[in-house]
């Protein structure tokens, strides 16, 4: 699932020659590495969709800053199948997520996305995430492509869309 869904989403996106590449076995051997290690930084949700893995979201400490280590999470991957994108599922997991994030009293949550890809920022969009000024160029084969950040407060320690509220109100 994990394979075919990057080649749905990121067709058009990144270089054919670098999705053509990508293997299954090579992938499952990155996640039994990824399960099987003694301190596991992230956790996973997965979504079981008719017996089989239909899509799963990674998350855990923030890793482009360690100076907010304990105050900021970040979702790692968020993947669906493609025949259940547009179905509500990508929501139910990034909730989910973002529920563990604050129970966990993280404040921020972000998430890096490739900057053309327009069908993934919209989601992250309707999950209440806005761009927050981060950039950078992440390496695809022998491309490197523009990546964007996006963030959202998940466990404010002020509500300053509330005050914004009420001084409109007021």
């Amino acid at each position: 699932m994990h394979l075919e869904s990057w080649r749905w989403a990121y067709r058009g996106l990144l270089p054919d020659s670098y999705l053509n590449r990508l293997r299954q076995d090579e992938l499952a051997a990155r996640w039994w590495r990824r399960l099987a290690a003694p301190d596991l930084e992230e956790a996973i949700l997965v979504l079981e969709h008719e017996g089989r893995v239909g899509g799963f979201v990674t998350f855990g400490p923030r890793r482009d800053d360690p100076s907010w280590l304990g105050y900021s999470g970040e979702i790692h991957m968020l993947y669906l199948a493609p025949e259940l994108v547009g179905h509500g599922y990508g929501q139910q997991l990034i909730q989910s997520a973002f529920e563990d994030l604050a129970r966990y009293r993280c404040h921020w949550v972000v998430v890096w996305v490739l900057s053309k890809n327009e069908r993934a920022r919209r989601f992250y969009e309707r999950a209440g995430m806005r761009l927050d000024g981060g950039r950078r160029w992440d390496p695809f084969g022998d491309r490197a492509v523009p990546v964007m950040r996006y963030a959202k407060a998940i466990n404010p320690v002020f509500d300053f869309d509330a005050l914004r509220s009420r001084s409109r109100i007021g």
